[in-house]
């Protein structure tokens, strides 16, 4: 992982027309302010407001929104509109409670941001939710820039001090960066090239984030040690630049002279070595949103556990239990997928069922759709898989084992077929119990680790799910049994509890917080970058952030003339 953010500064313009006139001698002096509510809109913070615009009913406010965007939270805002006293000076001081409520419009930030042209036209009401005649709001906005680049970089050094007294030194290099207080904090370390005196390590990247917080010109530190198996590793020699620096010196064909502290000063001392620059180069990394706004659907797939250890439907300890309140499987499927469908164009999600005994012969199936037609494994909308899991309760029976594998390679296939527009999938797995087929899971991931693919795992219920975490690679790249790595990490695995049921949001913000990055990820390696933005649409959007009329949100709909195949991958390449 290049460590990608999950988070964006957007920039949000407002203009309104045909507000409601408070001032009795002249017009409404208007002011906007936006407020961001917790997923479920029952919290709400003021994020901004704009400046005043004085005797105006249609005003364009000069001074933008600036908000925090989140992929993986459901942001709903709010967009309020007051008449101000002009004399009282700086907006922010001013005391909403004492202005004139004018208007008021809401709308999800995701909505706006997937928009055509990243604009929407709210129909305002008044206080009390009426519709006002006439009365616009119009959002239009932009992501503030991204700097965060990424850096790859391959090193060497030749004639390195000899640390060994039987053989030669084993070194690897360790890069630090300098934070504002002077201290060194390490923040890439190479592999160690065993008995080599003149090594060239590997290429590696690194974002500019990581490697100096997007500023070319902060202090590095490179340091050659000799490795050591007990992990007290000997220092050969350091050298101090910057991401500058070493462009600089890999133009020039230069090297740094590596300097070994306790040596400096002594006579004849020069030098433990040089490190060389043999190639540096700076990609700009497209962000997650830019990718979004280049045209880029998200398919959201899901595959529940019906195996027997769930516990029979009927029975209030089964985790299926369809009793008066959700399930937990629901609440999972629920939290994630009111995230994602926001991002699909056809809002259809396919969806599996794996581990069930299906009519009229009850054999076990490992992977069948859950709507009951194989051919077309697609539900409507999130209603659409909560009803297809409460009729296949009612219709198969709860089997065995627990094999990932066969909804893995299902995944693995749809991901793979040629795209008529740019596309990424996200299979959700929702399991009660530790899998029977590891090794076949794990080569089933690690063959469709170089596809548009992630996972999303959700151990469901009070099993023991340690052996489960060898799937999430976050800190080691899994393998298939063979040996064979991931080509990236494209896996989250998370639990959830029963006594976790008041945080499902939690869980959605966890099970996403990668998926952002895993995305960049996957098409920056590819080399594709996303296209211009298309030029700025208006769309009418009701008061619930749903649009109505013509679409706001404008992502291509699969068989329209903005989804037609392209030549090669729909995404150019760098």
């Amino acid at each position: 992982m290049l460590g990608a953010a999950t988070s964006s500064l957007v920039e949000i313009a407002v203009s309104c027309r045909g507000l409601p006139d408070r001032d009795v001698l002249s017009k409404s002096d208007p002011m906007a302010v936006l407020s961001i509510g917790d997923p479920r809109g029952a919290a709400w913070s003021e994020v901004a407001r704009t400046d005043v615009v004085a005797n105006s009913l249609n005003p364009v406010f000069r001074k933008p929104f600036t908000a925090t965007y989140q992929f993986e939270k459901l942001q709903p805002a709010r967009l309020l509109v007051y008449d101000v006293d002009v004399k009282a000076g700086d907006p922010a001081a001013l005391r909403l409670e004492q202005q004139d409520f004018l208007a008021q419009g809401s709308f999800l930030l995701s909505d706006l941001l997937t928009a055509a042209g990243q604009t929407l036209t709210l129909a305002l009401s008044d206080a009390r939710g009426r519709p006002l005649p006439g009365c616009s709001a119009t959002l239009s906005a932009e992501q503030l820039p991204n700097t965060n680049a990424v850096v790859e970089m391959t090193l060497a050094a030749v004639k390195l001090d000899n640390k060994d007294m039987f053989g030669k030194s084993d070194p690897f290099v360790r890069i630090s960066k300098a934070r504002e207080t002077g201290a060194w904090v390490p923040v890439l370390k190479t592999e160690v090239i065993n008995n080599n005196l003149n090594p060239t390590w590997r290429p590696f990247k690194a974002s500019m984030a990581q490697l100096c917080n997007c500023d070319p010109q902060r202090p590095l530190l490179l340091e050659v040690f000799d490795h050591d198996d007990v992990g007290s590793h000997d220092m050969i020699g350091s050298c101090q630049t910057s991401l500058a620096g070493l462009q600089a010196a890999a133009a020039a064909g230069q090297g740094f002279a590596l300097v070994d502290p306790k040596k400096a000063g002594k006579p004849g001392y020069t030098s433990s070595g040089t490190l060389l620059i043999r190639g540096i180069t700076v990609t700009p990394r497209p962000s997650f949103l830019d990718y979004i706004q280049g045209g880029l659907t998200l398919n959201f797939l899901v595959a529940i556990d019906f195996t027997a250890s769930n516990r029979d439907p009927r029975d209030p300890n089964s985790l299926h239990y369809l009793g008066q309140s959700t399930t937990q499987y629901e609440d999972a499927i629920s939290a994630v997928g009111m995230v994602l469908e926001h991002y699909d164009t056809d809002k259809r999600f396919p969806t599996y069922g794996f581990g069930a005994g299906l009519p009229p012969s009850f054999t076990a199936s490992h992977c069948f759709a859950l709507n009951g037609n194989p051919s077309d494994p697609e539900v409507e909308g999130m209603q659409g898989i909560l009803q297809a899991y409460r009729q296949a309760l009612n219709s198969v029976r709860l089997s065995g084992p627990t094999l990932f594998a066969p909804v893995i390679q299902t995944a693995a296939q749809l991901a793979a077929q040629p795209s008529h527009h740019p596309q990424y999938f996200v299979l959700m797995i929702l399991t009660d119990g530790v899998i029977m087929d590891m090794a076949n899971t794990l080569t089933a991931l690690v063959d469709a680790s170089g596809l548009p693919l992630s996972l999303l795992i959700v151990g469901v219920g009070n099993e023991d799910f340690s052996s489960m975490e060898v799937l999430d690679g976050d800190t080691v790249r899994i393998r298939a049994p063979g040996g064979r790595p991931a080509v990236r990490d494209s896996v989250q695995f998370c639990e959830f509890r029963p006594n976790q049921r008041d945080t499902v949001e939690g869980l959605a913000a966890k099970l996403l917080a990668e998926l952002p990055g895993q995305v960049v990820e996957y098409f920056h390696d590819m080399q594709h970058m996303p296209p211009p933005r298309p030029p700025p649409a208006m769309g009418v959007a009701k008061l619930d952030g749903v649009a109505e009329g013509t679409p706001a949100v404008g992502l291509p709909q699969k068989g329209s003339a903005a989804a037609a195949p392209s030549s090669g991958n729909p995404f150019p390449k760098i």
